[in-house]
């Protein structure tokens, strides 16, 4: 078994239930972290024997410059989906939104979601 993640991926963008947020953009980070139940690349050394991480983050970007979402769960949710669809040799993936959160009680540096799953079948 093997995992590959990217951490930290960023984007501005306009997500969010307040009318604010969807108006003057929030900033992001994802990290994603998926499980490959063949670790062979550890031994070859050929990328083709793995997911490229550089995939993980494409898809981040995409999810990013999609429709705008009102939550960072649904943000979570089509990132997971996405690398799940696309990518048969991932057994496990796990998927974190951060959004910087200054108006919020208390003054979190971050809110967010963290979502997991697993393949079925």
């Amino acid at each position: 078994m093997m995992k590959v993640f990217a951490r930290g991926i960023a984007f501005d963008g306009k997500h969010g239930v307040y009318e604010e947020e969807r108006r003057d953009g929030r900033h992001f980070e994802v990290d994603v972290e998926v499980t490959l139940s063949d670790a062979s690349s550890a031994d070859s050394d050929e990328l083709d024997e793995t997911l490229d991480y550089r995939h993980l983050a494409e898809i981040v970007v995409e999810v990013a410059q999609g429709p705008s979402r009102f939550l960072v769960e649904k943000l979570a949710g089509e990132v997971l989906r996405l690398v799940l669809e696309r990518h048969g040799q991932v057994e496990e993936v796990c998927v974190e939104v951060r959004k910087i959160a200054p108006d919020v009680a208390g003054s979190p540096q971050w809110v967010g979601a963290r979502l997991t799953r697993r393949r079925s079948g």
